[in-house]
């Protein structure tokens, strides 16, 4: 059931009528290009040539916003006037879910950040790595552990020189108890904290998984329980580290099987993997936390979004199955229009589906949740400076307050300046009923699939002509 209280400060103007809704039926959605591909898709999947992620994330986004998955029922007390809202899918493949699954990422990152300068940095991997993470779906974690490797190794460079006279010999430049996990049984290490996301596409929907991390410029010292900032990031080590440090991951994940394509990547890539980290020039005041709000927001967008918005698509003929959309180049700057076939966009949008119950966001150093007592004295010792209280239950207050305005009732009202439990007659609708179909069902899997038969049955009943009536030319 919604949330039924209001979490906004806007005043309200009265509600919208259908007319001033802006309602386009003409526009084209993705919904018309997947039902146009369902049996292709379904075919996928039997035949086992798709994931069997891709059919699900597929079949919660066509019956996202329907009666199938529930509905909570409204009723005014004066009128009797009365209103359904339907409940959502909250699939990664559903634009709509995906927007506020993306806020509430976004705000809860935003609210742990400490308030210091932070630096965006972007883990890329050369282009024939790039069909080995499409392969091997699992071996994507790896780019999460190389890119805070990296980043830790970067933090602790006196451990580095001091293991590397100790164990040069032997090859290992970490502790025997680490595993993947560099210098974390180390008790001298200087702390770090970094947010980081995976992104598997580009602008063009091409794939090319490459890691946005957020890292304070901050290093905590456990021994002398005194922090430092730290403002100099060694991009040539940072790029020499991130090629060495993927390339162990891979050569113990993959076996003898890539070590060919290891040494080749030494010859053509002599300087390292392309990292940017470049300082950006936005921290112009004293409260720096309130700076790392819009790279925040753009880490999150793709991991919990679709790899395109419905908006970029231009027009979609349903009679030739052709669409068009665009992209704009990043390094032209320019924007590229495309006209293809809706299946060969649909191919490009599916291979970006994440697997079932993979994180396409991590958390790091202090900025984990094993490490959040590091993280209230971090905020202590810095609040301590700049006269600022960022304590644990002071978070707790700002995150609840930033997820209560995601509150449907509540993002309808910020969206739309519409609400959706005011009745014409002026009064606030009570609730009434719930409708939970899903609830006590154990394959929920083949509910959907029923589902999706009955509307496809409407459909083509709505498609064919009465009995006794022929289609004339």
């Amino acid at each position: 059931m919604i949330d039924e209280r209001l979490y906004t400060e806007y005043p309200y103007y009265g509600a919208l009528t259908i007319d001033d809704r802006n309602y386009d039926p003409d526009k084209p959605r993705l919904k018309d290009i997947l039902w146009k591909h369902l049996d292709w898709l379904e075919e996928m999947d039997k035949t086992g040539k798709a994931r069997p992620v891709v059919l699900d994330n597929v079949h919660k986004t066509l019956l996202c916003n329907t009666y199938y998955l529930g509905y909570d029922g409204f009723e005014c007390p004066v009128c009797g006037d009365w209103n359904i809202l339907y409940r959502h899918c909250h699939s990664r493949f559903c634009n709509s879910c995906g927007i506020k699954h993306q806020k509430e990422l976004a705000s809860k990152a935003e609210v742990m950040c400490l308030d210091v300068k932070h630096r965006h940095v972007v883990f890329t991997i050369p282009e024939q790595y790039r069909t080995l993470f499409r392969a091997d779906r699992e071996s994507l974690n790896l780019l999460f552990v190389a890119a805070r490797n990296s980043i830790c190794k970067m933090f602790n460079e006196n451990i580095y020189r001091k293991e590397k006279r100790k164990r040069g010999k032997t090859g290992k430049i970490r502790n025997d108890k680490d595993n993947h996990y560099l210098y974390r049984n180390f008790k001298n290490q200087k702390r770090f904290g970094m947010i980081a996301s995976l992104h598997t596409f580009g602008r063009a929907l091409n794939w090319n998984p490459h890691i946005h991390c957020l890292v304070a410029e901050l290093a905590y010292d456990s021994k002398k329980e005194i922090y430092q900032e730290i403002h100099h990031f060694d991009y040539q080590n940072l790029r020499r580290t991130w090629q060495y440090e993927l390339n162990r991951l891979l050569l113990e994940h993959f076996g003898k099987t890539f070590r060919k394509k290891m040494n080749t990547s030494y010859s053509d890539y002599n300087n390292g993997f392309y990292v940017y980290a470049k300082q950006q020039d936005i921290y112009n005041n004293s409260s720096y936390s309130k700076n790392v709000g819009d790279c925040v927001n753009y880490m999150m967008r793709y991991s919990a979004r679709p790899p395109m918005a419905e908006s970029r698509i231009i027009s979609y003929d349903k009679v030739s199955d052709t669409v068009e959309w665009f992209y704009d180049d990043h390094k032209t700057e320019e924007r590229v229009f495309i006209k293809e076939p809706s299946l060969e966009l649909l191919k490009k949008m599916i291979i970006h589906i994440p697997d079932e119950n993979f994180r396409m966001v991590r958390y790091y150093g202090f900025y984990n949740n094993k490490e959040q007592e590091l993280l209230d004295h971090l905020h202590e010792l810095i609040g301590k400076v700049r006269k600022t209280s960022k304590h644990r239950n002071e978070r707790k207050r700002q995150l609840q307050q930033k997820l209560n305005k995601l509150k449907f009732r509540t993002l309808c009202m910020d969206t739309y300046n519409r609400d959706i439990l005011h009745c014409r007659c002026g009064e606030l609708m009570v609730y009434v009923d719930s409708y939970n179909p899903l609830d006590g069902i154990s394959n929920d899997r083949q509910y959907r699939q029923n589902c999706i038969n009955e509307m496809r049955n409407m459909w083509l009943r709505r498609k064919s002509p009465p009995q006794g009536h022929q289609i004339t030319s």
